[in-house]
């Protein structure tokens, strides 16, 4: 494997994963000796919860500083797409098959994906205006607290008629996000807005679950449904597959309506035959 310490001018996938895949020497280093620090402080009291996470940001800064690692300075928020597209998978992988990996596989791939956060987040350090981990860490609080008043709400006890309910708390939840759609000056869409805001490269099947989710909440499957007739009533629709794809979509309402997710449980599923597959003795 390249040398993670002197990747070339391009750094190839193996020199690449060195660094986000497998923690460089230094990085390793760095957070062994946490580790050890840690050990050697048994008989005092555990630190707080997060204090591992401030480590963590001196070790992205170790990396990304004038003196740290070559690759890393090279790299920006497009180069490091791919990695993080990869590690979420990884991740996803360990939780759709859990069976197929050791006890501590989805901590260690979690670590993966952090580190890509946590190196997205010092890439803006650099941006025209800048930004860190802590502003996106205040991002996340703030939504969290404004669309979550059943909880940091200053009359939570009021906010939700059942706080079991998790019908209301979803209902709470978008209509916080619609105040904040006004509140931000949103042009007002033409019809429903069950597509805005869904990334166009989320897998159809995932897709499909949360646009029906959100016409069911306003009690407009119906109209939803209507739409996607039409649409597979085109002309060319067996050009494209649209009785097909119409069948998939009532697939997704049945997956919405016990709370499931069609690709979820479509990735699972292939996952946990290939492992049947190949536990099989004569599968080699």
């Amino acid at each position: 494997m390249t040398d993670p310490q002197q990747p070339p001018a391009t750094a190839p996938d193996d020199a690449a994963r060195a660094v986000h895949g497998t923690r460089p020497a230094h990085a390793a280093d760095a957070a062994g000796a946490a580790g050890a620090a840690g050990a050697a402080g048994a008989g005092e009291p555990p630190a707080p919860r997060g204090s591992a996470l401030l480590r963590a940001v001196e070790v992205m800064e170790a990396l990304r500083a004038a003196d740290g690692d070559a690759w890393t300075h090279q790299q920006s928020h497009a180069s490091l797409a791919r990695y993080l597209l990869e590690e979420t998978y990884e991740v996803l992988e360990v939780i759709d098959d859990p069976g197929a990996h050791g006890p501590q596989a989805l901590r260690d791939e979690l670590g993966d994906l952090l580190f890509q956060i946590l190196f997205h987040a010092r890439v803006g350090e650099e941006a025209d205006p800048a930004w860190d981990i802590d502003d996106v860490a205040r991002a996340f609080t703030a939504k969290m607290e404004r669309r979550n008043p059943h909880i940091f709400g200053e009359r939570r006890d009021r906010a939700l008629e059942d706080r079991g309910d998790v019908g209301q708390i979803v209902a709470q939840w978008h209509a916080v996000k619609a105040a904040e759609r006004e509140a931000a000056g949103a042009i007002a869409a033409q019809g429903p807005v069950w597509f805005e805001g869904i990334p166009v490269d989320l897998p159809s099947l995932q897709t499909a679950a949360k646009v029906v989710h959100r016409a069911r909440s306003e009690g407009r499957l119906d109209e939803l449904l209507a739409a996607a007739d039409e649409a597979a009533a085109a002309a060319d629709g067996a050009d494209w597959g649209a009785d097909l794809g119409r069948d998939l979509l009532d697939l997704a309402v049945r997956a919405e309506a016990r709370d499931d997710d069609p690709e979820t449980a479509l990735r699972a599923l292939l996952a946990r035959t290939r492992s049947t597959i190949e536990a099989r003795p004569d599968s080699h």
